[in-house]
């Protein structure tokens, strides 16, 4: 690493291969700066409920590589569902003497940069108690927008003490979304300035582009695995009501997990299925493809921060029908139509109005508008000001 290059250890909660994608991009975009060097401490739980014996196929060594150009210090920690608050604790300390590792090896960091609060943001307390080094936590999960009562059933008791010590002792919190502000707010038991700054969308990449194709059908598209957050149990009625008022409309969705009792169960009511095409987990380029041959884009969530396939959505020009989960800064008027949460009628509604008018929105405005907010190198850009910002002050 450069001496003049920043030095930011980035702690995400969760990394590959359990999600932590947005991270990863992050992670790359800030050192295609130049001004940053970004490296990631990565603690992965894996989870015995879902990898049963195989978990402990997995190294627990502190192991460095390289990864996607990014270097790596990772372990791999063995989660036992039932013992929740030990296995948190567990994980803590586990983190906690990686960084020590991470330290001797690569000297102290300038800041940490937490990717959600548990068990991130805990962890980086107890190292900012050590070693005085600052901390910011950008909060992504949407479940802080308490958007429905599901998600405000995730909030657990015990959890409270181990929030307000890692929020309260950050020296900035980034929302992913205004919407997360009054429930991250109810922990601190200090004032923390806080930034809204959105997630990143690589626009580069994700682009309009025209696309011949048959004005017989009108394509939506739906880019999100099987999950409850997601909606599919709102989504699959909406879009029986929809297909049988708009004749040629047909929609792709994108992403894994669709199989097993409850999505069995769910399927078996969709009266046309001959008019949804499931098309499986998709690399990007796969995505991209999807989009291209859309017309507009569908989000049924009942649970987001803010959503990246959104964006990627909106990058390539496409406008949106999703849920009031999306922030308006991201979906509104100008680009979209909104419903809200876990209603079938107004997000049929939304699908049917939207199979409509999809051709009156500007494909090129709609892409330009969302790089000003979303774009990897205008949110490299305001985390490298809230980098130096906390770093100059110190």
């Amino acid at each position: 690493m450069k001496s003049q290059k920043l030095h930011v250890l980035h702690l995400p909660s969760w990394y590959l291969p359990e999600g932590g994608q947005f991270c990863r991009n992050q992670v790359q975009a800030l050192n295609e700066t130049g001004k940053v060097y970004a490296s990631i401490l990565a603690n992965v739980s894996i989870s015995i409920r879902k990898y049963g014996l195989k978990a402990f196929g997995f190294s627990k060594k502190f192991i460095l590589s390289r990864e996607d150009g990014i270097d790596v210090f990772r372990n791999y920690h063995i989660s036992f569902p039932f013992f929740k608050i030990r296995d948190a604790g567990n994980w803590s300390s586990e983190t906690l003497k990686m960084f020590e590792a991470y330290y001797r090896q690569f000297g102290k960091p300038d800041l940490i940069h937490v990717h959600s609060v548990l068990w991130g943001g805990y962890a980086a307390s107890l190292i900012k108690e050590k070693h005085n080094i600052p901390y910011i936590i950008t909060e992504h999960r949407g479940i802080f927008g308490l958007s429905c009562d599901w998600a405000k059933n995730q909030f657990i008791e015990w959890q409270d003490e181990y929030m307000q010590q890692a929020f309260s002792n950050a020296d900035l919190i980034i929302p992913v979304s205004e919407k997360l502000i009054p429930k991250i707010s109810s922990y601190l038991d200090r004032p923390v300035p806080m930034r809204v700054i959105s997630n990143m969308v690589d626009s580069a990449f994700f682009y309009p582009k025209y696309q011949e194709k048959s004005k017989e059908t009108i394509q939506a598209v739906m880019v999100n695995g099987f999950t409850y957050v997601k909606g599919y149990d709102i989504l699959f009625p909406a879009l029986d009501i929809a297909f049988e008022r708009v004749d040629n409309l047909r929609i792709t969705i994108v992403g894994e997990d669709f199989y097993g009792e409850v999505f069995d169960k769910q399927w078996s009511q969709v009266r046309h299925k001959n008019r949804i095409t499931l098309a499986g987990e998709k690399d990007k380029f796969g995505v991209r493809d999807a989009l291209w041959t859309a017309d507009f884009f569908i989000i049924s969530s009942r649970v987001e921060s803010q959503s990246v396939s959104t964006l990627e959505a909106l990058a390539t020009g496409l406008p949106v029908v999703c849920t009031e989960v999306i922030p308006e800064t991201i979906v509104n008027e100008s680009n979209g139509l909104r419903v809200p949460v876990e209603n079938v009628e107004k997000l049929s509604e939304a699908i049917v109005s939207m199979s409509e008018s999809y051709d009156s929105y500007d494909r090129l405005k709609l892409s330009g508008e969302i790089k000003k907010v979303a774009d990897k190198k205008v949110v490299s850009g305001m985390l490298i000001d809230v980098y130096q910002s906390i770093i100059n002050s110190k």
